[in-house]
């Protein structure tokens, strides 16, 4: 006669069985961690359809959780559009663009959401005075070291000049750089998606085409502060870079925001929906990706609306 359990001990012994021999913990799952990365703090927005282009549109910044590539469109372009100029680059008679990173100075702090409306006059104005960033001091965190960090992230855009896209270089003179690089500490009231983890922000005001050509025409060029000759040049509108030091607080997340940051710094304005690439909002990658080389590709043998 065959000895039978109670039906309450033998779901007992069974679930002790399945245990043992699949790992299955019968505990309760502890809450999930998450971990907010790095966003890039690039103001401005694509509107998807702006032109014509063949590029897919992209629905904006946070509207949508970030995608996975597939093997399919590994290395199809993203949509890094102007809101309200479409695609925005530098021209090739500004090249060399010239970069200046500063030892470590911070700008004085106003909210994130103001940044873009207030960034590029401020440095604009500082680089008029005669000494341009006096009294400004370094950013708490902030060490020589990062400086180079920070430029080997800028020279991950230096493989597209074999192709004759673009070059750069850095100066040590302010007055002579097209692109300036600033760091902070935090992003003072840093409440947007992302939270305090806000790791860089670039801002630019680009320039209707149509008016950049009416410049020219007159015989004047948006040129550097120190390249400006009396009734020959108007000042270029600088692009302003800001990391963050609390962040990036490794080689690799700093390489990679600046990376980053310089991309938008050259006219990608539009996050790309791919975590794949280095231009997701928030990124997690330090390298430039498939998407990423066809996106800048494609935007530099655009005709743009907007140059920089």
């Amino acid at each position: 006669m065959k000895h039978l359990l109670p039906a309450r001990a033998q779901l007992i012994l069974f679930a002790a069985l399945l245990s043992g021999a699949f790992g299955i913990s019968c505990a309760a799952p502890a809450p999930a961690q998450y971990r907010n990365l790095p966003k890039a703090g690039f103001q401005s927005f694509s509107a998807p359809g702006a032109s014509n282009s063949q590029l897919p549109a992209s629905t904006g910044l946070y509207l949508r959780p970030g995608e996975n590539r597939s093997p399919k469109n590994m290395a199809e372009p993203y949509d890094p559009r102007h809101q309200q100029l479409g695609f925005v680059r530098w021209e090739r008679k500004k090249m060399p663009l010239h970069i200046w990173i500063s030892p470590g100075l911070k700008l004085p702090d106003v909210p994130l959401s103001e940044l873009k409306e207030t960034r590029v006059d401020l440095v604009r104005d500082m680089l008029r005075t005669s000494a341009p960033f006096k009294g400004l001091e370094q950013a708490p965190g902030w060490t020589p070291e990062m400086n180079d960090i920070v430029a080997a992230g800028i020279e991950e855009w230096r493989q597209f000049e074999t192709e004759g896209l673009i070059s750069f270089d850095f100066t040590e003179d302010p007055r002579m750089a097209h692109i300036l690089v600033f760091f902070t500490d935090t992003f003072k009231e840093a409440d947007a998606p992302g939270g305090v983890t806000v790791g860089g922000n670039t801002c630019s005001q680009p320039l209707p085409v149509d008016k950049a050509r009416e410049l020219s025409a007159q015989g004047k060029e948006m040129v550097p502060l120190g390249f400006l000759q009396a009734g020959r040049g108007v000042m270029q509108n600088p692009v302003v870079i800001e990391l963050a030091t609390m962040i990036n607080g490794s080689e690799g997340k700093l390489r990679g925001a600046a990376a980053h940051e310089f991309g938008h710094a050259l006219g990608i304005i539009e996050h790309s929906p791919y975590r794949e690439d280095l231009m997701y909002v928030d990124r997690v990658v330090e390298d430039l990706s498939a998407g990423d080389k066809a996106t800048f590709r494609a935007l530099y043998h655009s005709n743009p609306q907007g140059v920089l």
